[in-house]
């Protein structure tokens, strides 16, 4: 299982920051620690009106959290990922509709195979019934 930070850069008290997530719980929390994030701030959708369990970093993070093996994410390599977190097959469909390679306009094409590579190849083929998908 990999740690991930996303492309996605947004200003928050004059600070650039982006999120940081993992399908694992104890490896992100594990990679906070090291990036020298304080647990207090994870945000836990059990917990707080957020829609997935994740940190909010600053780049200065996300640079160290990518030397030691964070994965960097695209929007929608992020988006297929928050799917997998929040169990939410609804949200891969919608990617799998914007990796269709007969459509004209299909900006995620990359994504089934960057799912391969992270080792959740089985995903890209789950349906509601499948869900959650078995651990192999």
């Amino acid at each position: 299982m990999s740690v991930y930070v996303d492309s996605a850069i947004h200003a928050l008290r004059g600070r650039l920051m982006c999120h940081m997530f993992s399908p694992d719980l104890d490896e992100l929390h594990a990679m906070a620690e090291r990036i020298g994030i304080e647990q207090r701030w994870f945000q836990d959708p059990l917990t707080m009106r957020v829609s997935w369990p994740h940190y909010d970093i600053d780049q200065t993070r996300r640079a160290i959290a990518i030397d030691l093996g964070a994965v960097v994410c695209d929007r929608y390599q992020t988006v297929a990922m928050a799917a997998i977190i929040q169990g939410r097959p609804d949200k891969l469909r919608r990617i799998r509709a914007l990796a269709d390679p007969s459509r004209a306009f299909a900006p995620a094409t990359h994504v089934p195979a960057w799912l391969i590579e992270q080792g959740f190849a089985q995903i890209w083929n789950w349906e509601e019934a499948d869900w959650p998908p078995e651990s192999e």
